[in-house]
């Protein structure tokens, strides 16, 4: 968690400077070196502050759903089976547990092309 940047709802950033125990210590708005704010997660969460989510990584074998921009469904099936090109759409934030989050990254790549 330490050095994991937070995006607040209203688009600012601040840097996690520090945890200890349940306590996380935040940075200042404009400078990610000074603290500033000391809460719990929840505490964080609450005044709007947002969390990146860990990636979920599927066990060997397991189906999972990549975003498909050609696809009609916009999305396709595929196997866990730890391969370079799994590997790959992991690290590029493509792999999804469900076709419906596989065609929201779809729409939402489809949206940014279009402006």
């Amino acid at each position: 968690m330490y050095g994991q940047i937070l995006t607040n709802k209203d688009g600012s950033t601040v840097k996690i400077l520090g945890v200890s125990d349940e306590i996380i210590f935040i940075s200042t708005l404009n400078d990610h070196t000074i603290a500033h704010h000391a809460s719990t997660k929840q505490g964080l969460i609450a005044l709007g502050w947002i969390f990146p989510v860990e990636k979920w990584v599927p066990e060997r074998g397991m189906a999972y759903f990549i975003p498909d921009l050609f696809a009609e469904n916009k999305y396709t099936v595929s196997s866990w089976f730890d391969r370079k090109f799994d590997n790959h759409w992991l690290a590029n934030n493509l792999v999804c547990r469900t076709k419906e989050e596989a065609i929201a990254l779809t729409d939402k790549m489809l949206t940014a092309v279009k402006n």
